[in-house]
Order: C-alpha cells, then sequence, then structure tokens
C-alpha cells in the first residue's frame, strides 16, 4: 500500500513510497506566483524554429463575382463563330418558311415527353399547321438582316415554331388550351409582330370570308336603295302622263 507523507510547509512536496517497487517517489511542487504580466525572452534558437514553423495562409486564387463577368464578355468577344454548313441549310429552310407563311408562332415547351409531341403535332396538322423544332441559333440566324429580325425578342429558352400558310390562330388556340406543356410568346401573323393577347384578340377576329359577306350586304343595300331613288320619280311622271290622257 503507497504511503503519502508531507515534506515541510514552505514547499508542497509529496513522498509516494510503494511496496511493490521497494522505493520512495518524491514529487516536489513549489508555491510561487505565476507572471502573467511580462513575456518571457525565449532563446534565438526558439524563435527562429517559430518562424519557420508559423502557418502561413494560401493565397486566395479564387476570382471575384465582377472579375468573372469581365472575363466573360472578354471571351464572348474573342470568340469566332465556327462556319457550320449544317446550320446555315436549317437557317436558310427556316427562312423560308418564315418568308412563305401567313402565320408563325412561337411556342415555349415544358416536359414535353415524345407522345405528347407526336398528339400535339397531329392536332395541329388537322388545321394546315406544321411545327419545327429549330436551335435558337439557327433561328437567330434565320431572322437575321430580315424584316423579322423582331422575333429574336421571343427567343427565349427551349422553343418550337407552328407555321401555317394561312393565319390559323383560332385553331392553334384551341389545341393549346388543351396542351399546358406548351405556351405561346407570340408570333408573326401577316408580316406583323404579335403578342400572345395580341393573337388572342386577333383570333376573336371574324374570317374574312364573313367580312366580304357583310361588305357585299351593305353594298347591295346601298344600291337597292339608290335605284329605288332613281325609280320614284320615273314612276311618278308614267302615273300623271297616265292620269292625263285618261282625263283628255
Amino acid at each position: 500500500m503507497a504511503t503519502l507523507t508531507r515534506i515541510s510547509s514552505a514547499a508542497t512536496a509529496v513522498r509516494v513510497v510503494c511496496p511493490t517497487l521497494d522505493h520512495m517517489v518524491t514529487q516536489v511542487r513549489y508555491r510561487k506566483t505565476i507572471n502573467t504580466r511580462s513575456k518571457k525572452h525565449i532563446s534565438v534558437i526558439k524563435a527562429k524554429l517559430l518562424s519557420v514553423t508559423k502557418w502561413k495562409a494560401p493565397q486566395d486564387t479564387r476570382m471575384t463575382m465582377a472579375e468573372r463577368c469581365g472575363l466573360r464578355e472578354e471571351r464572348l468577344q474573342e470568340t469566332v463563330v465556327q462556319e457550320n454548313p449544317l446550320r446555315d441549310l436549317m437557317a436558310k429552310e427556316a427562312r423560308n418558311v418564315l418568308e412563305t407563311s401567313g402565320m408563325v408562332a412561337v411556342l415555349h415547351i415544358s416536359d414535353f415527353s415524345g407522345p405528347d409531341r407526336r398528339v400535339f403535332c397531329a392536332k395541329l396538322k388537322e388545321s394546315d399547321i406544321t411545327v419545327r423544332f429549330w436551335s435558337n441559333s439557327v433561328a437567330g440566324l434565320a431572322v437575321q438582316d430580315t424584316p423579322y429580325s423582331t422575333l429574336t425578342t421571343l427567343m427565349v429558352g427551349m422553343n418550337m415554331y407552328a407555321h401555317s400558310p394561312d393565319p390559323q390562330v383560332a385553331p392553334l388556340l384551341k389545341v393549346l388550351k388543351v396542351t399546358p406543356q406548351v405556351s405561346l410568346l407570340g408570333g408573326l401573323v401577316d408580316g406583323l409582330l404579335m403578342s400572345k393577347a395580341d393573337m388572342e384578340h386577333y383570333a376573336q377576329l371574324p374570317s374574312m370570308e364573313q367580312c366580304y359577306g357583310e361588305v357585299v350586304s351593305v353594298l347591295s343595300a346601298g344600291v337597292g336603295q339608290t335605284s329605288q331613288l332613281l325609280q320614284n320619280p320615273l314612276q311618278q311622271l308614267s302615273r300623271n302622263l297616265q292620269q292625263i290622257s285618261s282625263s283628255a
């Protein structure tokens, strides 16, 4: 069994006697005030060791957002457009479609699977409306330096284009009403750029045949009234002559 013995009052010491090791172990701890106000000078060797082993933060090589935007702008300016024969051919075809179509609608698609796409195209085909899938780069190249360049404001995101020889706006809106995956952005109708609201208003207008019929009916009514006004004096004159002849 170990025995603890106090040595003196000047210092706190503990003497431990361990019978198993057959010798005494003495631990002495002196009561001394700790100096916390002034630093103790370290040796030169230790100072050199601390300066050598001092941790240095790595240099931050990340660019700021302003630098990134400026670098991206410089790269875009330095980018040279490479020749792409397939893209030029598709742009030429798209330009021909724009020039020969009475209506070109820009449609935005989202989560549009293959079967839904085929059903949508088949419904529009019944109204003589054809659907084309062109990338924004091809469509932008097709309308470049043309009267249709205003369409570039609608070329955002994933789009497809519906065109027809005649303005078939009402059948298009009817199919879009039952297809929530496709939304109308706008388009060209008879060479005029229209928004979605303009195309909806255009669809409510009567057809050309109905307008022609109304114009013909108005003109016919005017002609009938004119002929009646011209015939009234002649009829009155003939009645007067008959009365004179009968009285004579």
